[in-house]
C-alpha cells in the first residue's frame, strides 16, 4: 500500500510541468516528503535559506530522532500530525551552516490528491530579519516604557488641544495629584495665572514643530507653588505634528538656592562696597578676579583696567623701601602658590598715575576641594597713619625730653635749696637776736616759697604726661581737714582772718581715697582763700551728696571766703593753666598760676568736679565732689591709724632709745647737703660716717657694718642706684644695711626704679627733720622690722 502512495506521489512530481516551475521559483524553502517522511523532492530556497541541502536536514533529523526532547524531535511531532491530515505550524530556531542564527517559520502541510493523502510538504520562510526587527522593536518599546515610566522628572504627551494624554507618576507626583487623575485634563489648570500667556505661547511653538525650553510657575493641587523646568517637543507622524512630548524638572530647591546665592551675592557685594579697605582677588594665572570700589579708587584704576590684569605687575607690590618685590619673593604670589596666609604690616603699592602709598596687607588663600584657587587680598592705607605715628612718636620723645628737663633742673634747684631749707631750720633753732632771727625767716619763707613754686611746676609736668598715679587708702577724714586747717592758722590770725572747718554729722568717719592729693587740693585751696582774703572769715566745710549711695557716697567740700571776689567775665579763665586773675595780688605774695588747674585736674583724676561761684569784692565758694569709699560699712578691714595714733606711746622717748644706737652712713656728693644730714641725725642723738660717691661708700659699707645708709642717687664716678645694685650683689646678706634713697631727681616712676635697685626707703630733697624722723619712727617705715632681723640673725 505503500509502495503504491509513493509510486503515485512520484508520478505526482515527475509529470507536473507547472509544480517544477512553481517548486523551483518559489522564494520559500519546499521539501515534499513522503507519508513516512523520506524527502522526495525540494526546490534550491531551502539551501540558500540554511545552508544545508534537504538530503543533509533529513540525516539531521535521523540523528536527533532519538531525542525526545530535542528541536527535531518537536518537528517529529508535527509531522505526524500532519500525516493525519492537519496542517500544523512552528516557528523554529537553528543555526545556518555557516554558524549564524536563523529564525524559521515552518509550516507542515498535507499533501492530497484525489482524496487520498500521498504525504506533505514542508514549507520553510526565513523569519531571521522579521525576529530580529520584531525584538529590536519591543526592546525599544521597552526602553521608551522604562525610559517613560521610572523617569524621576515628570513625562508627558499632550495633544494639539494642551489635554494631557499620558503621563508618568513623576509628573503625578510634581503636580500632586494621581496618574489618572491628570489623563484628559489641560495643561492650563495647573500654571499661574501670571505664567500663563508665556506657557500658551511655548506650546503653540511646539506645536508648530519647533522644540521648546523654558520655566513655569505651578500650582500643585494642595495649594503649594512649585517652580518647573520644562521642555517641550513636537510628536511628528508622516511629517504632520500630531503632539506634543513634555519632561517637567522640579526647579523649587534650585530656584530658591539661586535666589539665596544671588542674596548673597548681593550682600558680598553690598560689604565689598561698605568696607573703607581695599580688597581685590587674584586667580591662580596671578590675574585679577575682582575688586571693590574702594581698592579701584585707592589704587586710581577703573574696573575694565584692572580686573584681567596680571596684578604683580600692574601694582608692582614692594617693600616698605620701596624695593620692588621678584614674583618669588612677593607675600601675594607666595599665598598663591603654597597657600599660606600672609600678613604684612608695611609694604608699597603702586598707583595708575605711579605715585606710591605705604599699606598695611593681609593675603588669604581661597581654597575649594583642598586646592588653592587663588588669594584675597585686604589692605588699607597707613601713609597718614604712619604720618601720624611719627609726629606723635616726635611729640613724645619732646614730651620725655621735657620731663626729662624738668627732672633735671628739679635736681639742680632742689639740691641747693635742701642745704638752704635746711641750714635756716638748723639756724633757726640756734640763739639769735630778734633782727638775726627776722632774716632766717625771711630766707626760709622765701625759700618754702621757691619749692611750692617747684612742686606746682612739676605736679603739672606730671598730670599733663599722663604719669601721675593716685594711690588709694582709708584714712580718718577730720583729723586730714583739721590737720590741713591748721597749717593755715598762723597765718590767718596775723591777717586777722577767722579760719574755719565744719564736718556734717552724716560724712563717714573714714573714707578711702588718695589723702594725698587730696590734703594737696584742700591747701592749695584753703592758701588761695587767706592770700586773697585781707578780713572776714575763710570756712571749710564737708558733706554728703543726698543721691550719692550708702556705701559709695559722694562728698562735696567747700572753701568759702569774704576776699576780693572774681568778675564774672574772667570765671572762665580761671582753671586755666598759668592764668593770673589778679596780677597784682599775685606779685604781692607769689604764685605761678598752676595752683587751681593743677586743683581741677586732681580732682578730675580722682573722678569728681570742681566749680566756683563768686562775685567780686563779695567773695568766694569753691566746691568739689569726690567719689569715695565709706570704709566703716565696706566688706574689708584695715588696721587705721589717725594721725594721732602715728605718735606712739613710746614716741614721746629720746629716738636714741627708741632704735639703740646705729651706725650710720651718710652718702653724698654735695658737701653743704652732707653737713645738713649730719646736723639733723645730730639732733636725734645720731653721728654719721660720710663718703663723696658711690665707690666710698661701697668701700666702707663692705669693710664695717652699718646699719643705716643715707644714699643720694646722683653722685659722680658712681651713682646711688649703681653702688646699692652692687651692695645687694657682692655682700653677704647680713652685711647689707638698711639703704634709703636721698633724691632730688622727681622723674615719674623714679621711685620704683629706686627700689627696684635695692633701696629700701626714698626721701626727696629738700630734707627736712620731719623725713629723717619719718624713716627712724614711722610705723609704716620697715627700718625697725630690719633692725630686729638683724638682732635674731645674730
Amino acid at each position: 500500500m505503500e509502495q503504491k502512495r509513493r509510486k503515485k506521489l512520484n508520478d505526482l512530481v515527475s509529470q507536473t510541468g507547472i509544480y517544477h516551475s512553481l517548486l523551483a521559483n518559489h522564494p520559500d524553502g519546499i521539501v515534499v516528503l513522503d507519508e513516512v517522511g523520506a524527502i522526495v523532492d525540494s526546490n534550491p530556497a531551502v539551501q540558500a535559506i540554511t545552508g544545508y541541502t534537504p538530503y543533509e536536514l533529513a540525516d539531521m533529523a535521523r540523528v536527533a530522532n532519538g531525542v525526545p526532547d530535542g528541536a527535531f524531535g518537536e518537528l517529529r511531532a508535527l509531522f505526524i500530525e500532519a500525516s493525519e491530515g492537519r496542517t500544523t505550524t512552528i516557528e523554529f530556531g537553528m543555526r545556518h551552516k555557516q554558524g549564524a542564527e536563523l529564525q524559521l517559520h515552518l509550516e507542515f502541510v498535507p499533501l492530497i490528491h484525489e482524496a487520498e493523502q500521498l504525504g506533505l510538504y514542508v514549507v520553510c520562510r526565513d523569519k531571521t530579519e522579521r525576529k530580529l526587527a520584531e525584538r529590536r522593536l519591543q526592546e525599544s518599546e521597552e526602553r521608551y516604557k522604562s525610559l517613560f515610566d521610572y523617569n524621576p522628572s515628570g513625562v508627558y504627551s499632550l495633544s494639539l488641544e494642551g489635554v494631557y494624554m499620558s503621563c508618568n507618576d513623576s509628573m503625578a507626583t510634581l503636580l500632586g495629584c494621581r496618574r489618572e487623575d491628570l489623563i484628559g485634563i489641560s495643561y492650563r489648570s495647573a500654571i499661574e495665572d501670571e505664567n500663563l500667556e508665556r506657557t500658551n505661547r511655548h506650546f503653540a511653538e511646539a506645536c508648530r514643530g519647533i522644540p521648546q525650553n523654558y520655566e513655569a510657575s505651578i500650582i500643585r493641587k494642595d495649594g503649594q507653588p512649585a517652580d518647573l523646568n520644562i521642555i517641550n517637543v513636537p510628536i511628528v507622524v508622516e511629517n504632520q505634528v500630531v503632539g506634543v512630548y513634555g519632561i517637567a524638572s522640579d526647579i523649587t530647591e534650585l530656584k530658591r538656592y539661586v535666589r539665596r546665592i544671588e542674596q548673597l551675592g548681593y550682600e558680598y557685594t553690598l560689604i565689598l562696597n561698605a568696607v573703607s579697605e581695599g580688597i581685590f582677588g587674584i586667580g591662580k594665572d596671578g590675574r585679577t578676579m575682582f575688586a571693590n570700589p574702594p581698592a579701584l579708587r585707592l589704587l586710581g584704576y577703573e574696573q575694565n583696567e584692572f580686573i584681567g590684569s596680571d596684578n604683580h605687575g600692574l601694582l608692582s607690590h614692594s617693600r616698605s623701601a620701596g624695593i620692588p618685590y621678584s614674583v618669588d619673593e612677593c607675600p601675594i604670589c607666595a599665598t598663591v602658590r603654597d597657600g599660606v596666609s600672609r600678613s604684612v604690616s608695611e609694604g608699597v603699592l603702586w598707583r595708575k598715575d605711579g605715585s606710591s602709598f605705604l599699606v598695611e596687607y593681609t593675603v588669604n588663600p581661597i581654597i575649594d576641594k583642598g586646592e588653592v584657587q587663588g588669594t584675597v587680598v585686604v589692605f588699607r592705607d597707613i601713609t597718614n597713619e604712619r604720618e601720624i605715628l611719627r609726629q606723635k612718636e616726635l611729640a613724645e620723645q619732646a614730651a620725655s625730653a621735657k620731663s626729662e628737663f624738668l627732672a633735671m633742673m628739679s635736681h639742680e634747684i632742689r639740691t641747693p635749696m635742701n642745704g638752704v631749707l635746711g641750714m635756716t631750720d638748723l639756724l633757726l633753732d640756734t640763739d639769735l637776736n630778734e633782727q638775726q632771727r627776722e632774716f632766717v625767716e625771711i630766707v626760709s619763707n622765701s625759700g618754702h616759697s621757691l619749692m611750692r613754686i617747684l612742686n606746682d611746676v612739676l605736679d603739672f609736668s606730671k598730670i599733663d604726661a599722663g604719669s601721675l598715679v593716685l594711690e588709694p587708702e582709708s584714712f580718718l577724714l577730720a583729723p586730714l581737714v583739721s590737720g590741713t586747717t591748721d597749717l593755715f592758722s598762723s597765718h590767718a590770725a596775723e591777717q586777722g582772718i577767722d579760719l574755719r572747718w565744719n564736718i556734717e554729722s552724716d560724712v563717714p568717719e573714714q573714707i578711702v581715697t588718695d589723702p594725698v592729693r587730696l590734703r594737696q587740693v584742700l591747701t592749695n585751696l584753703i592758701g588761695n582763700a587767706i592770700k586773697f582774703t585781707e578780713k572776714g572769715t575763710v570756712t571749710v566745710s564737708v558733706k554728703v551728696i543726698p543721691e550719692s549711695g550708702e556705701y559709695d557716697p559722694v562728698l562735696e567740700f567747700r572753701v568759702e571766703d569774704t576776699g576780693v571776689g572774681i568778675a564774672a567775665e574772667k570765671l572762665d579763665r580761671l582753671f586755666l593753666s598759668f592764668s593770673q586773675l589778679h596780677p597784682e595780688l599775685n606779685r604781692k605774695y607769689g604764685g605761678t598760676g598752676l595752683g587751681l588747674s593743677i586743683c581741677k585736674r586732681l580732682v578730675e583724676l580722682m573722678g569728681g568736679t570742681i566749680r566756683v561761684d563768686s562775685r567780686e569784692n563779695e567773695g568766694s565758694i569753691f566746691r568739689f565732689t569726690l567719689p569715695c569709699t565709706d570704709f566703716s560699712k565696706s566688706l574689708q578691714t584695715y588696721e587705721i591709724r589717725s594721725d594721732a595714733d602715728l605718735i606712739a606711746s613710746d614716741s614721746k622717748l629720746p629716738v636714741t632709745e627708741q632704735l639703740g644706737s646705729l651706725r650710720i652712713l651718710i652718702a653724698e656728693d654735695h658737701p653743704v647737703n652732707r653737713r645738713l644730714l649730719q646736723e639733723l641725725l645730730l639732733k636725734l642723738g645720731y653721728t654719721a660716717d660720710t663718703a663723696e660717691n658711690g665707690i666710698e661708700a661701697y668701700e666702707l659699707i663692705s669693710k664695717n657694718r652699718y646699719d643705716l645708709v643715707f644714699m643720694d642717687v646722683q653722685m659722680p664716678e658712681m651713682d646711688g642706684l649703681t653702688a646699692a645694685r652692687l651692695i645687694r650683689q657682692m655682700l653677704p646678706a647680713e652685711q647689707v644695711p638698711y639703704l634709703v634713697a636721698v633724691t632730688a631727681f622727681v622723674k615719674p616712676g623714679f621711685e620704683q626704679e629706686c627700689r627696684s635697685s635695692g633701696m629700701q626707703e626714698y626721701i626727696a630733697k629738700p630734707i627736712s627733720e620731719a623725713d629723717i624722723r619719718r624713716v627712724l619712727l614711722d610705723p609704716d617705715s620697715r627700718l625697725r622690722d630690719f633692725l630686729e632681723g638683724r638682732k635674731t640673725a645674730i
